[in-house]
């Protein structure tokens, strides 16, 4: 692509960032797997194997499917959904997600079923900033509580969401959600493309599995640890290191968000300091925010912080 058609996708972008921020912005997020969890107990079968527990009330949670080594298999959301619980996850955490679920289900008579997978597949749509809420009727939801409503004529789950932006997630069948995008626009959203996410989700300092968190990183490193893990809930696979990590060590590096001062680098590349690699970075806002290059990367534990920083010829003026 040519510079002047480079410089309309991030026109495009910047758009729907500022309705991001300042209006009310559609995302498709329809890649999300979405799995339905019915049967007997489903909160008693997730709270024997999340991070996080899963309230006795009408909200749901954050959480993580950690290995018995501790690492991250996938990150979830988990919502009620009537008398059934709604999980979902990145497209590159759903295979992780159903094989764990699935051979945790029998024994507590839960059966899952991947929505994303029906002739009709189920998919997120996000509804964020801070006219969203007044296009739904002034509905407010907590953070990870569900509602049903009706958007026009078209029956949908609303979830509450915080970050990276706070707004409402829709979730049903393709077609539903189409018909409610439809409706929206025409009370004023605006369809944002997946860069202006993109970029708020980085500016938050939020982390994406399969980006910033992969299955070799443990939830301490990762900045998850207050949004994503109990430390008073019951057993779960992976809990001793984490515990351990928490409460008597540092780990080896953790995730930051960096301001860079330079040219637009990429996913990958290394962080060093006086020469020498101390991390890596995993996010790159797609365009600069307010005139700034804004990244995510891993730094170790090693790296002084009275240093510069440096990623190839740029400098890194922050990491917070």
């Amino acid at each position: 692509m040519n510079d002047t058609g480079n410089t309309r996708v991030q026109t495009h972008a910047s758009a729907g960032y500022d309705a991001l921020k300042e209006g009310a912005a559609l995302i498709d997020r329809s890649g999300r797997t979405v799995l339905r969890l019915s049967g007997k107990d489903p909160v008693g079968m997730l709270n024997a194997i999340l991070t996080n527990e899963v309230p006795k009330d009408a909200l749901g949670v954050y959480a993580a499917l950690l290995n018995p080594k501790g690492r991250i298999q996938t990150d979830l959301r988990v919502l009620k959904a009537g008398g059934d619980v709604l999980v979902d996850t990145e497209p590159e955490g759903a295979a992780a997600a159903k094989e764990i679920l699935s051979r945790y289900a029998p024994f507590s008579r839960v059966r899952v079923k991947d929505l994303s997978e029906n002739d009709e597949p189920w998919g997120v749509l996000g509804l964020y900033g801070p006219r969203a809420a007044k296009l739904l009727g002034d509905l407010q939801l907590a953070e990870h509580q569900s509602k049903e409503l009706e958007i026009g004529d078209t029956p949908l789950l609303a979830a509450g969401v915080a970050v990276p932006v706070a707004g409402l997630d829709l979730i049903g069948p393709s077609s539903t959600l189409e018909a409610a995008k439809d409706h929206l626009l025409g009370l004023g959203a605006v369809l944002a493309v997946p860069n202006a996410y993109e970029a708020a989700r980085i500016e938050a300092g939020i982390p994406r599995f399969g980006a910033d968190i992969t299955p070799e990183n443990f939830p301490g490193e990762t900045g998850i640890l207050n949004r994503a893990v109990s430390f008073k809930k019951g057993c779960y696979p992976g809990q001793e290191t984490v515990a351990r990590m928490h409460y008597r060590g540092h780990p080896n590096k953790t995730l930051h968000r960096l301001i860079v001062e330079g040219a637009l680098t990429s996913p990958g590349t290394e962080i060093t300091q006086g020469g020498k690699t101390v991390g890596m970075i995993t996010s790159v806002a797609p365009f600069p925010l307010h005139g700034r290059t804004l990244a995510l990367g891993y730094l170790s534990r090693t790296a002084k912080k009275d240093a510069p920083l440096h990623v190839g010829e740029s400098v890194i003026l922050s990491a917070l």
